[in-house]
């Protein structure tokens, strides 16, 4: 499986463990949302924000690498290995994000 797949199929599976867990807590009144906060689960947050730390720092040193290949202190090869890694990082993150929000949205429109 690529990597991609293996993070989809975890976050399906994910999803689908809390929709079972919730389902008993589904209820009409309107929670406040300090409530709401403290039930919530922080390791989608903690992951993506890991993720987006990640890609800033892949980016970071492939403008450091570029700037190396420049002065000649970095070699040509290591400089587009280091863009090439900062490139695939972020299209990957955005293809997440693509996900993430097409699945809020998909949610948003659910009827009830």
């Amino acid at each position: 499986m690529t990597p991609i797949s293996n993070i989809s199929s975890k976050i399906v599976n994910t999803i689908d463990n809390k929709i079972d867990n919730n389902i008993g807590r589904i209820s009409l009144k309107t929670e406040p949302l300090h409530v709401r906060v403290g039930r919530r689960d922080p390791s989608f947050a903690e992951r993506l924000d890991s993720a987006v730390k990640d890609v800033n720092s892949k980016q970071n040193f492939a403008d450091e690498a570029t700037r190396g290949v420049m002065k000649d202190e970095v070699g040509i090869h290591e400089g587009m290995l280091a863009i090439g890694k900062a490139d695939t990082s972020l299209r990957l993150l955005m293809q997440v994000k693509s996900k993430a929000m097409e699945a809020y949205k998909e949610i948003i429109n659910m009827q009830l």
